[in-house]
């Protein structure tokens, strides 16, 4: 039975949308073709048949089909187009990327190679010091040692904090003063042997942070040729009085180059702490009285009397309480001192004790002293050194603590 309320023409429909509505919903109003041909020809006053309308409306959704297929397709081939573009858009980045890694590549090597090219021709300039003219050696008739210790030079750099100043003319006097009251210890201990322990960061560098370029003296390269003769020179003139060990930590974090990006201790061969030490090696090669041992590793030992000690720059060490523990561990050897520096104070720590000595930690202070950044964390000490004597069957003994502003 024909629904009169649903299949009314609305007043918003055409004649062809009120036809289309017809007899897509011919199921819902419950119709059959013989019945919508009856309605459609009421409404036009047509005389067609049923089969007129059902072909006409048959022929209706296959192009309504067709036309979905072919709108597939075209949304298809517009998403391949897309998938096309996005895809060519990635190897461009890619190739971009790859072009950035080879031009950064290629500036770090570049940089690095002038580095080495420059000191190389600086070494070769200066060539090798000659001997000083030595006075005597003391003869000291107890079996004794001395190791003279500093660190943290940061050569290059400079600033005024609430403590302190630094620049290179500051630096140069702070080195005189080691040497004349290493020279008054020397002859007051009556020592004829010293070892002279470099803690590193020699130079202040240019690898950590952009805001160390604001406190900068002189370029990195200048730092290291500056700080390298200036060093070779020192020692030369601390031969006249004593013979001379000169032991240099080969690495640091202030003195890593950091190439290709890398982070802290990923490189840590890469440092210029062992030009600085390959070049005081080379230019004091012929003075019989000091001998300049070089190092791969960032951790180094050597025998002083009977006693083994370690020592390192100290930015590797999480835990100092247990680092002697560790390192002898790790090396498969027992150590009764270790030396550190790069925390900026000097200290000592006793962690253990042996059959006639205690083991212990001692920690260089710095020869630069507290900075802004020390201020900020009041964490600041006096700039200094440290001369420590061992005495056979004793240990260390003696300590003079150099104060140097």
């Amino acid at each position: 039975m024909i629904d009169p309320v649903q299949t009314k023409r609305h007043s918003d429909e055409n004649l062809k949308e009120w036809k289309i509505r017809i007899c897509s919903n011919k199921d819902i109003y419950n119709l059959n073709w013989e019945e919508i041909k009856e309605l459609i020809n009421k409404e036009t006053g047509e005389s067609k048949g049923e089969s007129a309308y059902r072909k006409w409306f048959n022929n209706f959704i296959e192009g309504v089909e067709y036309q979905k297929e072919k709108s597939a397709e075209s949304n298809n081939s517009l998403l391949e187009l897309e998938l096309k573009k996005v895809e060519i858009m990635e190897e461009r980045k890619k190739l971009q990327a790859v072009k950035h890694e080879i031009h950064k590549n290629t500036r770090v090597k570049g940089r690095t190679e002038l580095l080495y090219e420059n000191v190389t021709e600086a070494i070769e300039k200066v060539g090798t010091l000659p001997p000083p003219s030595f006075y005597p050696l003391n003869k000291s008739e107890r079996k004794r040692a001395a190791v003279l210790g500093f660190g943290d030079e940061h050569f290059g750099k400079q600033f005024k904090s609430n403590n302190n100043e630094y620049n290179e003319q500051i630096y140069l006097q702070r080195m005189n003063q080691i040497l004349s009251e290493t020279v008054e210890y020397i002859q007051k201990e009556n020592l004829d042997e010293l070892v002279v322990l470099n803690g590193a960061d020699s130079v202040e560098g240019m690898a950590l942070r952009v805001s160390q370029l604001t406190a900068l003296q002189y370029g990195f390269i200048d730092q290291v040729i500056k700080y390298s003769r200036y060093k070779a020179e020192w020692l030369l003139e601390l031969s006249k009085y004593v013979k001379i060990k000169y032991i240099h930590i080969p690495s640091a974090n202030h003195t890593e180059l950091r190439l290709h990006n890398t982070n802290r201790s990923e490189m840590p061969k890469e440092d210029v702490e062992r030009i600085i030490a390959t070049y005081i090696h080379d230019v004091l090669k012929d003075n019989e009285r000091i001998e300049v041992p070089l190092y791969d590793e960032g951790i180094v030992d050597f025998k002083l009397l009977e006693f083994e000690i370690v020592a390192c720059h100290g930015h590797q060490i999480k835990n100092k309480k247990n680092a002697i523990r560790d390192i002898s561990q790790m090396k498969r050897k027992f150590y009764d001192y270790m030396y550190i520096s790069h925390f900026h104070h000097g200290n000592m720590l006793t962690v253990g004790e042996a059959a006639t000595h205690n083991i212990q930690v001692i920690q260089l202070p710095s020869v630069m002293g507290s900075d802004e950044y020390s201020d900020s964390l009041m964490t600041g000490a006096k700039a200094g050194a440290n001369l420590s004597i061992y005495e056979s069957g004793k240990g260390r003994t003696i300590q003079y603590d150099y104060i140097l502003n």
